[in-house]
């Protein structure tokens, strides 16, 4: 080998080192973006675990109530004619 090719070849090497140590830099961001997103993906799950947890009990509530509907109006004005808005709320029949 002639003292080119020798330098040719160690540019070449020189490159694919560069280049794998880009990857190298890329992975390691990455896994800590993956990291990141794993650890506030598990605190989504944790908030959607107490809503369905909080959705149970008033559905337990419900179910195990009578109900009562409460008319809701927001004018004085005569609005016999129209539709009534009401909610409807579990009574404790004790």
């Amino acid at each position: 080998m002639n003292t080119q090719a020798i330098n040719d070849r160690l540019y070449q090497k020189k490159q694919e080192l560069a280049a794998l140590e880009r990857v190298k830099e890329l992975s390691e961001n990455t896994d800590s973006h993956c990291l990141e997103l794993n650890r506030q993906l598990g605190k989504i799950v944790k908030q959607y675990e107490s809503m369905l947890n909080i959705a149970l009990g008033w559905s337990s509530a419900f179910e195990n109530s009578a109900l009562v509907d409460i008319p809701q109006t927001a004018s004085a004005e005569d609005d016999s004619e129209l539709p009534e808005n009401v909610i409807r709320i579990p009574v404790d029949e004790s």
